[in-house]
């Protein structure tokens, strides 16, 4: 079939094609290339290029892009699971997992080979971190294990829909996985949680028959999952964190003021082997009581501070950026909050 190519479309109208669709302000900008120019406007064969840019970056199909009477259309649906839908349309979902296929290619694409981790249990991951001398697992410890075993991880900061909505991904490519968190804090602990339920799913072999997995976010995480996968995820990340898949490290029955539970988990963090936050967090989990166990981090940490920029700190010093062509370098850049070199 012939493609009919859009040598009539400017840009302007190009970016209001993409935006029709549903796409954020954030993520057009992020993809568009920084070689265009007004006068490459003029040109047929950069118009072409362009297209075919914005294509691998979103994840969307060229031809649909080339032919300006389309409504641009996504590659990947139905490779991906969602976990937690709450109302996302079949495009929102479409894009989210496009989008997230197409980054997750390119980075490891630029990351080191895997060791594989497909079956290896949480207490033989917990055991390796612990014996590298740390008294705890932590947030760090767990990056540092993914990108020993190939798994690149970083931290979203441009997202396809305006309303993100995303705790986390992990993409599938061939026999490599990436992990792509969505969920904000200010707190390690809670990431270190997102970030290992993530691992569950690469280590308990559920994207083997999907490539993509999609966590959206809870407002109030339980351990009343009905979804086998997640309830897996779930006690993989605790029995990671904690040395249990069902903890009970502080008694739930216990009245705690936020200041009583962070001294509490301060104190017992080390016997207990498990890092402090991460104790505040249990406590949540088997008491509901999430006031309480938030207030707690502010007092367990000695500052507040914005853990994606550690997450993503991390990832560009283990990029190789030189593989890839510089209109890719500059994308994955914008997706991850670093200015522009």
């Amino acid at each position: 079939m012939k493609v009919k190519l859009a040598t009539k479309e400017n840009a302007n109208q190009l970016r209001s094609r993409l935006k029709k669709l549903g796409l954020s302000d954030l993520v057009v900008k992020a993809a568009w290339p920084r070689w265009w120019s007004d006068e490459a406007d003029s040109s047929s064969s950069a118009r072409v290029e362009l297209r075919f840019s914005l294509a691998r970056k979103l994840g969307l199909d060229p031809h649909s892009l080339l032919d300006d009477q389309e409504q641009p259309r996504f590659v990947w649906r139905d490779e991906a699971r969602f976990k937690h839908l709450s109302g996302e349309s079949e495009i929102e979902q479409s894009a989210i997992t496009s989008f997230g296929k197409a980054i997750g290619s390119v980075l490891i694409s630029v990351s080191p080979g895997p060791i594989a981790i497909g079956g290896t249990s949480a207490q033989e991951l917990r055991k390796a971190i612990l014996s590298d001398k740390q008294p705890y697992v932590r947030l760090v410890d767990l990056l540092s294990l993914c990108w020993s075993t190939g798994i690149p991880v970083v931290h979203l900061r441009v997202f396809p829909w305006p309303q993100k909505r995303m705790a986390a991904m992990t993409v599938q490519v061939k026999d490599r996985s990436a992990i792509l968190l969505g969920k904000d804090s200010m707190y390690p602990a809670q990431i270190a949680f997102y970030l290992a339920h993530e691992l569950g799913h690469i280590a308990l072999s559920h994207l083997t028959a999907d490539r993509v997995i999609v966590d959206l976010e809870q407002q109030t995480p339980s351990l009343a999952e009905q979804d086998v996968e997640e309830t897996a995820a779930d006690r993989f990340a605790l029995e990671l964190l904690t040395g249990d898949a069902r903890p009970t490290v502080l008694p739930s029955e216990a009245r705690y003021s936020a200041r009583e539970l962070a001294r509490v988990a301060l104190a017992s963090a080390e016997e207990l082997k498990v890092e402090p936050g991460t104790l505040a967090l249990c406590f949540g989990y088997s008491t509901n009581d999430w006031a309480t166990a938030n207030g707690s981090l502010q007092r367990i940490y000695s500052a507040p501070k914005q853990v994606w920029n550690e997450v993503n700190s991390l990832a560009q010093s283990q990029l190789a950026m030189d593989r890839v062509p510089s209109d890719a370098v500059d994308y994955v850049n914008a997706v991850l909050g670093a200015e522009p070199a």
